[in-house]
């Protein structure tokens, strides 16, 4: 039973466009005829199904704690992408599903997205340490970027051999994020003997609010603006480059993650 590529979306702070990102990245790889599951990680403040304009029964918590079967809770989303949602409000739960069920499940996929919370939160930590990849998504914006370095420390303590990339959203120019991606890499080097991949940007494009306000993914507007071309572009690099690891999907590891951490306790309150 092959696992799936996974990547890990994630951000050291809120607002900085990482599950309209997240979407949008997982409908252009659909375009590039990838099965993707898409899973809504930030638990208990979930909005993918909201972006989608879906309406969840049951959630990703709910699969976790063993209430319901994945299949109950995966809805279909655009472009024939699987979305796993997670609930919109804060539930206590414990992760006891069986783990069979659910390797079983995710091996029809080629690729696992995983839209965690941002910020440093123990289950930010635990499902963005369990992917194969994790993508740092920041804006020019000072504190996105110091936020972002944070979190990047503290998943090296976490996993010191993470494979990481770092993605520029909502830049004002080509020339602002590559200044932005070589510092970066500078301070991470120097700093944290670590090494992080460019994974380009994100140009800002006043489209994608609207499409946002509309629960549609903006890559699928026509003529695509710009925004919609540089995912287009990132997610053909992905489907074109070749992992440098056995691929070992999400939910083997967070598994790991989970025992190793202790977490969750309780959903935030």
């Amino acid at each position: 039973m092959a696992a799936p590529r996974s990547l890990a979306i994630t951000s050291g702070k809120g607002g900085v466009g990482k599950s309209c990102v997240t979407l949008n990245l997982a409908v252009s790889l659909a375009r590039c005829r990838q099965r993707v599951l898409l899973v809504d990680a930030d638990l208990g403040l979930g909005n993918q199904a909201i972006l989608q304009g879906l309406s969840p029964g049951r959630t990703l918590e709910e699969v976790l704690s063993g209430r319901c079967p994945i299949e109950a809770a995966v809805l279909e989303g655009p472009e024939g992408i699987a979305l796993l949602p997670a609930a919109s409000e804060p539930r206590p739960w414990q992760p006891v599903a069986h783990l069979a069920p659910l390797r079983s499940f995710e091996a029809q996929f080629d690729l696992v997205l995983v839209d965690t919370g941002a910020g440093l939160a123990p289950k930010v930590l635990d499902f963005a340490a369990a992917a194969d990849q994790v993508l740092f998504l920041t804006t020019p914006e000072a504190t996105a970027i110091a936020d972002a370095y944070a979190l990047f420390k503290v998943l090296l303590q976490r996993r010191p051999a993470l494979a990481a990339g770092l993605l520029v959203n909502m830049a004002e120019s080509a020339q602002e994020a590559a200044q932005l991606q070589e510092n970066f890499a500078e301070l991470a080097i120097r700093f944290l003997g670590a090494e992080i991949d460019n994974w380009g940007y994100i140009p800002l494009d006043r489209y994608v609010r609207e499409a946002a306000k509309r629960q549609i993914p903006f890559i699928l507007a026509t003529p695509p603006p710009p925004a919609a071309r540089a995912l287009a572009r990132l997610a053909e690099n992905l489907v074109e480059g070749r992992p440098t690891t056995e691929p070992q999907g999400l939910f083997a590891p967070l598994w790991r993650q989970f025992l190793s951490s202790g977490s969750p306790e309780q959903a935030p309150t």
